[in-house]
């Protein structure tokens, strides 16, 4: 018997989810190989989609670069290999240089800037941006003490998303952007972020210790970019013609898919508490 869509999205968040969240716990070597899936993962779904438009690109893009972007993330300065951090510069140099000699190698003219702007905008997006999940917890160790922040981002995103569905489906009327999302309502959006403020102003004064206007704000403010980095995903996958990112997960789609608007939660939140700490 198949499943339904629904149904094979509920086992599996049944599943994941604790899997994640232990993970989390665990801190080191596990956390760091949740990270480096989900943003290696992601930024291979990214390249197979870009592949759809310029498939003279090839496959090599897709194993060289989310091993790159991995590899830039580890050596942030918030990564397990820190220590290396002086070099992170020079090493995003020479990713961009592989990308424009494989660009210029590889494809026509007229599709080489399309293509070479997109990988590197990819490698930041997954490589730099993407630390800021190494950032959001308070170092390698595990337990609960150090996962405030980042618990603080993935809760937001959900939070949202949710009350955006919920919203959506009982008191949608007005579409919010529907040549790039149909489902997505105004109503729904004005929910989430709502709902993510309301998160923030319990959040922020119980566990990052800061004022609860501080919270109030930097909820809606996560909230507004959760919705964003769901609305660039949609772009991107209907440029490159495609409903998933991947079929990774049953129901789910791919990393890309449940992890859009997490990265860009996570630098917004990343940044926002480095300014408020110093």
């Amino acid at each position: 018997m198949k499943l339904s869509n629904n149904l094979q999205r509920i086992l599996f968040g049944l599943v994941a989810g604790p899997v994640v969240l232990w993970l989390l716990w665990m801190g080191g070597w596990y956390r760091a190989g949740l990270f480096t899936f989900l943003l290696g993962g992601g930024y291979w779904e990214y390249l197979r989609i870009l592949r759809g438009p310029h498939p003279l690109a090839g496959r090599d893009p897709e194993t060289v670069l989310p091993t790159l972007a991995a590899a830039l993330a580890w050596i942030s300065a918030s990564g397990p290999f820190s220590r290396f951090n002086g070099s992170r510069d020079l090493a995003i140099v020479l990713s961009v240089v592989w990308i424009l000699l494989h660009g210029f190698r590889r494809l026509p003219r007229e599709q080489v800037f399309p293509w070479v702007s997109k990988a590197i905008i990819g490698l930041l997006y997954f490589g730099v941006w993407g630390s800021s999940l190494f950032s959001l917890c308070r170092g390698q160790g595990g337990g609960w003490g150090t996962l405030s922040a980042i618990l603080f981002a993935v809760g937001s995103c959900w939070i949202g998303d949710t009350a955006a569905y919920a919203a959506g489906r009982s008191i949608g009327r007005h579409k919010l952007c529907p040549e790039l999302s149909p489902a997505k309502t105004v109503e729904g959006a004005v929910a989430a972020v709502l709902a993510t403020a309301a998160f923030g102003a319990w959040m922020v004064p119980t566990y990052l210790g800061a004022q609860l206007w501080l919270g109030l704000v930097l909820g809606g403010l996560l909230g507004l970019a959760a919705i964003l980095g769901d609305l660039a995903e949609s772009v991107l996958k209907r440029w490159g013609g495609v409903k998933d990112s991947s079929h990774l997960f049953p129901g789910h789609g791919g990393i890309l898919d449940r992890t859009d608007s997490l990265l860009l939660v996570s630098p917004l939140l990343s940044a926002v508490l480095q300014a408020w700490r110093h």
